[in-house]
């Protein structure tokens, strides 16, 4: 018989404390991030929503793999609001027949602010193709992997699982 763990937290506004956009994070999350983070992209918030653990069996854990979907886009003056899915997939079994094991799932959005003809690309990356620009994907990325994975680990422990921590840096390319 399959034992299932599963745990879902929402956001009700008690648990999750939201981050003010005052110059103070601001100089906060530049610092924490710059490591990560190749431009003067600035973050002014991430709000996470819902957060979701499963494990499906207790089986060796072979392979995991991280995606991170760009739900919707939102610009309001000079904040871009990117709303995201981050997943983390665990494997088990063999590579002609792997097995799903659980995963993780991490929902929410990351507020920056940006300049004027930043918001114009993102703006018109996001209607046209819904895709943001190389370097502002990018840069959210490598933010969600660093944010996601911390949060992550806590999940993970949780319902034995190893830390969802991507160890390198993103790096995208226009494709040919």
């Amino acid at each position: 018989m399959k034992r299932q763990q599963h745990m879902i937290l929402e956001n009700t506004g008690v648990v999750e404390a939201q981050i003010n956009n005052t110059e103070h994070n601001q100089k906060i999350y530049k610092s924490i991030f710059s490591i990560f983070i190749e431009s003067d992209f600035m973050i002014t918030g991430i709000d996470i929503n819902k957060v979701e653990a499963s494990r499906l069996s207790k089986d060796m854990i072979t392979n995991m793999k991280f995606n991170i979907n760009f739900d919707d886009v939102k610009i309001d003056n000079d904040n871009v609001e990117v709303a995201f899915t981050f997943v983390t997939s665990y494997e088990g079994g063999n590579e002609s027949s792997p097995k799903n094991v659980g995963e993780i799932r991490i929902k929410g959005s990351v507020i920056s602010k940006e300049d004027k003809k930043s918001i114009e690309e993102i703006a018109d990356a996001w209607k046209n193709k819904k895709t943001l620009p190389l370097n502002f994907a990018e840069n959210i990325i490598n933010l969600l992997n660093f944010e996601c994975g911390a949060r992550g680990t806590l999940l993970a422990y949780s319902i034995g699982f190893v830390a969802p921590l991507p160890l390198t840096r993103a790096k995208l390319q226009e494709s040919k």
